[in-house]
């Protein structure tokens, strides 16, 4: 069994400082009700900016990036793991070592931390074309996963949630799905019906974790969710800005023995037909 805290964090816009205190305020709750696993959304100390420039971090001179270092410290200090958005800078060969002559890029990341370990650092594959960020933000192209207590987990962002090839191409590698988010208010009721379909779909939980409040354009509303396998929610409100639920690998394995629809994907007509 593994308690998860979905955090409903209220980012202060393009202000990390501001915005690691109400995160701090948020780890302390989430110790006090037990949580093992802490999420928070996408771009957790700076919200879905543009300007990646002022705000992407590097692995420069061997130096952990700061995001990284702020959560690792936090979760030593509140014995958790913690998962979380950021912005990382890196060169087009992907060197940790800058050079003018080469070009910059920019990925929207979610890791994930358990201590000093950085067990998942996931690129999001899908950059949001509709708002211009695949013209700013370089797209991922590769899966990831990591292991908290038993239970396995898959990593995605935001607009990742529409394109179910990547979620169901993996199904077999983890039990759990985790999708952090800067979904407005406008479309969120989409954002909630795809939840639950990549959970029964892929016979996985899902822990939806989006923001609240506003940025530059956008209003975000109370919208984060943990779903079963069946798209029951688990999630209890205990606070303004967490929520806690269960989890346990035995109700998957069980889900998946009992009802073993994976056994009936035809893989190879699948990539066939494209």
């Amino acid at each position: 069994m593994l308690r998860v805290g979905i955090t409903e964090l209220d980012i202060v816009w393009e202000n990390k400082e501001e915005t690691k205190k109400r995160c701090i305020d948020i780890m302390e709750e989430a110790k006090a009700q037990g949580v093992e696993l802490l999420v928070f959304p996408e771009m957790t100390l700076v919200g879905f900016t543009m300007n990646p420039e002022a705000y992407a971090e590097s692995y420069k001179d061997g130096k952990i990036p700061d995001s990284i270092s702020f959560f690792m410290k936090n979760s030593r200090k509140y014995h958790m793991a913690i998962a979380f958005g950021y912005i990382e800078a890196s060169m087009a060969d992907k060197s940790p070592v800058f050079d003018d002559s080469r070009e910059k890029i920019y990925e929207n990341k979610l890791a994930l931390v358990k201590g000093d370990n950085l067990v998942l650092d996931y690129a999001k594959i899908h950059p949001f074309s509709y708002s211009g960020e695949d013209k700013i933000y370089h797209a991922g192209d590769m899966l990831c996963q990591a292991k908290v207590k038993d239970i396995v987990i898959g990593g995605y962002i935001c607009y990742d949630l529409r394109f179910p090839e990547i979620f169901t191409s993996v199904r077999e590698r983890y039990n759990t799905i985790l999708v952090i988010a800067n979904w407005p208010e406008e479309r969120v009721a989409q954002w909630e019906a795809l939840l639950k379909a990549r959970a029964i779909e892929n016979q996985a939980y899902i822990i939806g974790v989006n923001r609240v409040g506003q940025d530059k354009g956008n209003n975000y509303v109370s919208s984060s969710h943990l779903f079963d396998c069946y798209g029951t929610e688990l999630a209890k409100r205990v606070s303004d800005d967490l929520l806690i639920g269960d989890i346990s690998s035995t109700f998957i394995n069980h889900a998946r023995e009992c009802f073993p629809q994976g056994n009936d994907r035809r893989c190879e007509l699948y990539r066939s037909l494209m």
